[in-house]
């Protein structure tokens, strides 16, 4: 419990913190998934920024990962069947590539991927240090992104689940 006090107070603290530096982040739950987002740089050959989103499905540990743009010819002109990993790699250390993932078009563009419960608890692991990640697959490298502060995508995720299971959110 001490940890999870911690941790709420270290969220709580961040809008008197981000007064005097540039930190910007989104965090939010729909229908018992957790979701951690940072802006990025542009996708590659367009100005079109990118999004990197966490989000991590409570009831079963399910974790994803998925970078957003609203308008990237790469994913508009992916065979939405194809399977391709993605690999998280954060500023501490290498995660395991996505078990599933690829690309899609909707309302935004997206390259997804997906852990499964056996395979994402290696990945909110890393993020306890993380400051940065960066993505790759299919030949792409993308980021790097900035997580803010160190450990505030693991603080988001953890603290978002213990609020779902407590029937808070």
């Amino acid at each position: 419990m001490k940890i999870a006090a911690a941790g709420a107070a270290f969220i709580a603290a961040i809008p008197a913190f981000a007064q005097g530096a540039n930190v910007n982040f989104s965090q939010n739950s729909r229908n018992g998934v957790c979701y951690f987002s940072v802006q990025g740089p542009n996708a590659p050959g367009t100005d079109k920024p990118m999004t990197l989103e966490f989000s991590y499905r409570v009831r079963d540990g399910n974790m994803g990962v998925a970078v957003l743009v609203n308008g990237w010819p790469k994913a508009q002109s992916a065979d939405p069947e194809a399977k391709v990993p993605v690999t998280v790699i954060f500023d501490t250390g290498k995660a395991n590539p996505s078990r599933s993932g690829g690309f899609s078009s909707g309302f935004n563009d997206r390259l997804w991927g997906g852990y499964g419960a056996e395979n994402s608890p290696p990945v909110l692991d890393l993020m306890k240090n993380a400051r940065t990640a960066r993505i790759e697959t299919d030949g792409l490298k993308l980021g790097p992104f900035n997580l803010q502060m160190k450990g505030l995508a693991h603080i988001s995720l953890t603290e978002c689940a213990d609020r779902v299971r407590a029937g808070k959110e």
